[in-house]
């Protein structure tokens, strides 16, 4: 079963809607990210990978053709032990390929933003803290940052300018590729251009992926391009992650303007 859900086969976009569809219905329409990223997903049958993705993974050294393949989608990745809700990642693929077996979590987007900022992450969860003092939303950002970044370097860019929900998917990449015991794990934006997205929207996820890549890595700002996987990347780790797995960031984009559903 290439794509399933509950040990259920997924096969048409029904399926997908009933199985693993979002929470609000309104979500599930025809130019934005979830139902889109299930038609990609969906199209080969459930045999083949979305060409852009096949070819990005293809045309990277540490991957290469992928043999085989299968995935689940609303998958929820649990990076603390915190209560709350765990990251929801849109599908965890897991492939294998003539470099070995790897993981997979898409993200997929249409022009909807990256959630907020750190910043804003934190300011809300101070909040909360000062309602009550259980909260653990402020512990819970400064781990991420530690098991991502740790201190900030020279030219580094500000950790409140990025985007909480990018640190968040690449920590639960991890840690859901450590527990299923895969050593590499890509954290992989599915971008899609549509008649309903604007393209100052994707320009701003565009500046959004390129600032958190240069805090990942610490190097020089650029802009991560479709087709484009970018690692290994060597995060601290601690105390959330255990360092066995290596981090690859990537995004791949399909244009659908001007073509009907």
């Amino acid at each position: 079963m290439p794509i399933s859900k509950n040990n259920l086969e997924l096969t048409s976009l029904h399926d997908w809607e009933s199985h693993a569809g979002p929470k609000s219905t309104h979500q599930w329409v025809d130019g934005r990210s979830a139902k889109e990223l299930a038609r990609a997903w969906l199209e080969g049958n459930g045999v083949y990978l979305p060409p852009e993705v096949a070819t990005a993974l293809a045309d990277h050294p540490d991957f290469g053709p992928v043999e085989r393949w299968d995935a689940e989608p609303e998958v929820k990745l649990r990076f603390d032990e915190f209560a709350g809700e765990p990251r929801n990642s849109d599908l965890v693929v897991f492939a294998e390929g003539s470099h070995g077996p790897f993981m997979i979590a898409v993200e997929g987007k249409a022009d909807e933003p990256f959630g907020e900022t750190v910043a804003e992450t934190l300011s809300a969860a101070l909040e909360r803290y000062l309602e009550n003092n259980r909260s653990k939303g402020i512990v819970r950002v400064q781990q991420l940052a530690r098991a991502l970044f740790g201190p900030r370097r020279e030219k580094d860019p500000p950790l409140g300018e990025l985007r909480y929900q990018l640190l968040t998917a690449c920590a639960g990449a991890i840690c859901e590729a450590e527990r299923q015991g895969y050593s590499r794990a890509i954290m992989l934006v599915h971008e899609f251009f549509t008649d309903k997205t604007k393209d100052d929207n994707h320009n701003r996820n565009k500046e959004d992926l390129k600032l958190f890549l240069a805090r990942l890595s610490h190097d020089a700002p650029k802009h991560l391009e479709a087709g484009e996987i970018r690692g290994p990347f060597t995060v601290p780790g601690a105390p959330l992650l255990r360092g066995s797995v290596s981090l690859f960031v990537g995004k791949v984009s399909r244009n659908l303007r001007g073509k009907s559903a």
